[in-house]
């Protein structure tokens, strides 16, 4: 930290004075002092902007206040102005050393250079030593990095049991749109033959419902409510909630409302109880005879007030026609 000058202890955040004396030792042989006083100044007006950004923050809490006038806010801000000045005088944040270093032209700290090991006996694994790869061995270890980077079974070739284990799995998260649709398709074709919905119908609500996995629903540490439908939880759901923070349409008006959800202990679950919600639920009547055309379908989920959005079928037709162009391209 910078030493300060007597001068500058001294000086009030209003004081012009102290700023003809900053000008006038910019002229004088030690630039340094100047240079070093300019970048306290630039660390006062820094810090001025930060109190005014937390002051802006705490407003709308003080507006019924007794308090709260013109007046106030015009000493309060004399006040944060002086404080400013009195942290940069101390160097309290670190900034205005900062600064004078970089226009001050100083060379910046030598960099501390790799040491140098013996590697020999590092080389020796089990008393054998690893000898460098030659050119078939570059090969065999890129070939088999690849085999190791693909995913250890296909969908296609597991068992039921298996594909619960596996597919169903939410500790790997979504990689892309393509992953997404490929991991939860056995899911969308067992649970669509229970109403004879298209899987792509379902893994186009799904992926709006969740980002195409990636904006699942969860608890703060880290684990998966699996709720790829959006279901909320109301008073005939018995089982595990999670309360997370949502956007509703309140007349055309997107409003943040917390709301329970349904959590569930796999993907799989979510897909069954998606069929199961639908057909307990009357006013989905309509949309259950109409699963033949999944585009008349998502207009009258829409209308039966599946979703708040007032764009929600359109949504769901635009993804369904993406979905069904990435099973085509698999």
């Amino acid at each position: 930290m910078k030493p300060v000058d007597s001068y500058s202890n001294s000086l009030l955040v209003n004081d012009i004075q102290g700023l003809d004396k900053l000008r006038q030792q910019g002229f004088a042989e030690d630039r340094g002092k100047a240079l070093d006083e300019a970048a306290r100044q630039f660390e006062s007006l820094f810090t001025q902007q930060l109190f005014k950004s937390m002051r802006a923050a705490n407003k709308v809490f003080e507006s019924d206040g007794p308090m709260n006038s013109r007046y106030t806010e015009h000493y309060q801000d004399m006040h944060d102005q002086q404080m400013s000045a009195e942290l940069s005088k101390r160097g309290s944040l670190g900034l205005a050393d900062l600064v004078s270093k970089q226009l001050g032209g100083e060379q910046p700290a030598p960099q501390p250079q790799a040491r140098q090991f013996d590697l020999t006996d590092v080389r020796r694994v089990s008393g054998k030593v690893i000898r460098p790869l030659g050119a078939d061995g570059v090969a065999g270890a890129v070939e088999k990095a690849k085999e190791m980077a693909r995913p250890p079974l296909q969908a296609a070739s597991l068992s039921a049991n298996d594909k619960d284990a596996v597919v169903y799995n939410a500790s790997e998260p979504f990689r892309s749109p393509e992953d997404f649709v490929k991991r939860l398709m056995p899911a969308a074709v067992e649970a669509g033959k229970r109403m004879g919905l298209p899987p792509e119908a379902m893994l186009a609500q799904a992926a709006l419902e969740t980002g195409w996995g990636k904006k699942i629903i969860g608890p703060k540490n880290g684990d998966s409510s699996h709720n790829l439908f959006g279901i909320k939880a109301d008073n005939s759901w018995k089982s595990t909630k999670t309360w997370v923070n949502t956007l509703e349409y309140e007349q055309g008006i997107a409003v943040k409302v917390k709301a329970p959800f349904r959590s569930y202990e796999s993907f799989n679950d979510s897909f069954n109880n998606y069929v199961d919600f639908l057909h307990e639920n009357p006013r989905y009547g309509n949309a259950l005879q109409q699963t033949g055309s999944p585009k008349q379908y998502f207009k009258e989920l829409q209308q039966a007030g599946y979703a708040t959005d007032p764009k929600y079928a359109d949504k769901l037709s635009s993804i369904f026609d993406t979905v069904t162009r990435l099973v085509a391209q698999a």
